[in-house]
């Protein structure tokens, strides 16, 4: 089938509210922040803008409040060369927000789905034949699972590659497992899936094994300061991190997941794509913000070059 787009992302779109403390607050306190960062967010969305950055071809399907910021949040994916025509603007329901807290280069999070929660099989079918088209579809947990399903499935039959970042952590079914062609997920997403404990390397390659058996091609765990663990041609691989200082980590496993998607459609093999993947994530964490810390290809390319200790 023709593939005319090289990435269809059906997920989610938030704004990010994001304040720095020098340290977190006690129940009940009221405590000044050092800076204030207002930013578009979402996973979807970041993984969207991730691989538009880089260069890829992308479509976007979603839904957005009637307000000022799901204007804006439309506004910058087209700014970012992404396909908005498939996003719904729907009233009486809120653009999607994340509170982010950001405390020595560590972050916590409470989203508020919003028009996020609407994006509903019914709603989205106006974008089967995307699917169809897309060489990847790319989807996160941000949306109703029915509907994650749904498209998978579409994909499937489709020769369209599924790649499924599974956050945030619920249970899937086996029909779900059965379409994945690339999970990507952090260990304690893939703690929450499987309902066990990551003490040591031999934990990780037991869950990549799991996913495995459940009918996933591809497995990446991602490991923060400790790297990236993956299977590859029937052997589970390691790759370290990139060593560099963390300013802001908020959108690390969408700048990963968005490089390695932007990697599978060039062509590269799985070994490159997770270092390319890495660098992509390593550039960002340098940087405060999510979608405006995304490295642009040649910055990656600069950064894969660059000497190393």
């Amino acid at each position: 089938m023709y593939k005319d787009i090289d990435i269809l992302v059906l997920g989610s779109l938030d704004m990010d509210l994001t304040v720095e403390t020098d340290r977190r607050p006690y129940p009940g306190e009221t405590l000044k922040s050092r800076a204030f960062y207002k930013s578009p967010g979402g996973k979807g969305n970041n993984q969207a803008v991730a691989v538009a950055r880089l260069g890829g071809n992308v479509a976007f399907a979603g839904c957005v409040g009637h307000d000022s910021y799901g204007e804006q949040l439309v506004a910058n994916l087209a700014r970012n060369n992404v396909r908005t025509s498939d996003i719904l603007v729907l009233d009486n329901i809120d653009t999607g927000l994340a509170f982010i807290n950001v405390f020595r280069g560590q972050n916590t999070i409470i989203s508020y789905q919003g028009a996020n929660s609407q994006c509903t099989i019914e709603r989205m079918r106006h974008c089967e034949g995307l699917i169809e088209r897309a060489a990847i579809l790319l989807m996160q947990l941000e949306i109703p699972i029915d509907t994650v399903i749904w498209a998978a499935s579409i994909a499937h039959k489709s020769d369209t590659r599924v790649v499924l970042n599974p956050s945030p952590a619920s249970p899937l079914d086996d029909e779900l497992y059965g379409s994945i062609d690339v999970l990507v997920l952090n260990k304690f997403e893939a703690q929450e899936l499987l309902g066990m404990e990551v003490k040591e390397d031999a934990d990780c390659e037991k869950m990549i094994a799991m996913f495995l058996d459940q009918g996933v091609k591809n497995v990446f765990i991602t490991l923060g300061d400790q790297g990236v663990m993956y299977n590859y041609e029937g052997t589970i691989k390691r790759r370290p991190a990139y060593n560099v200082k963390v300013v802001d980590p908020t959108g690390a496993g969408s700048a990963f997941t968005g490089g390695l998607c932007y990697a599978l459609t060039r062509g590269m093999d799985i070994d490159r794509a997770a270092d390319y993947a890495s660098a992509v994530a390593a550039i960002a964490i340098t940087r405060m913000g999510a979608q405006s810390a995304l490295p642009s290809a040649m910055e990656v390319e600069r950064f894969l070059a660059t000497p190393r200790n």
